[in-house]
């Protein structure tokens, strides 16, 4: 089989300077934008859906809430999991969580949170630096016709 080899915009991160936690994303995809905001609006009503509440039962066991509640927990686990692979068109939730829920907040603040307010600057630098690029190439060839 013959390969092709050209630069698709890739480029690989390590999470906490742990180079066991590697992701490969493409920071300058503009549809990158677009599944940002969109899985920032699902995980949100995702989150806003869980319950918190958690009811007695007529003996004042709880198990039966405790473990629906672990249930929806464990869902909603899935789901950002599922809506972070989405945003970066590959699965990358493993390598940034690990085996941690990206609901946990140490400090009051979810992971997933985290996490977002960190790639999303650097995904808004890089496409402005492509954006950039990318006028300074189509000016190159503009001036090229307005010499001819």
């Amino acid at each position: 089989m013959q390969n092709i080899n050209f630069d698709d915009g890739y480029k690989e991160f390590s999470i906490n300077g742990d180079e066991n936690r590697v992701i490969r994303i493409n920071p300058s995809d503009f549809g990158l934008i677009e599944r940002f905001n969109k899985a920032i609006e699902n995980i949100e009503n995702e989150l806003g859906s869980l319950s918190t509440d958690v009811h007695l039962d007529a003996k004042g066991d709880p198990i039966e809430q405790l473990k629906e509640a672990a249930d929806e927990v464990a869902k909603a686990r899935i789901y950002v999991n599922e809506q972070i692979d989405y945003i970066f068109n590959s699965p990358v939730s493993n390598a940034v969580f690990g085996n941690q829920s990206p609901l946990s907040s140490p400090g009051g603040i979810p992971l997933v949170e985290r996490f977002l307010n960190v790639v999303g600057p650097i995904i808004n630098d890089m496409i402005k630096a492509d954006v950039k690029a990318r006028e300074a190439r189509i000016k190159k060839y503009t001036s090229q016709v307005k010499k001819k």
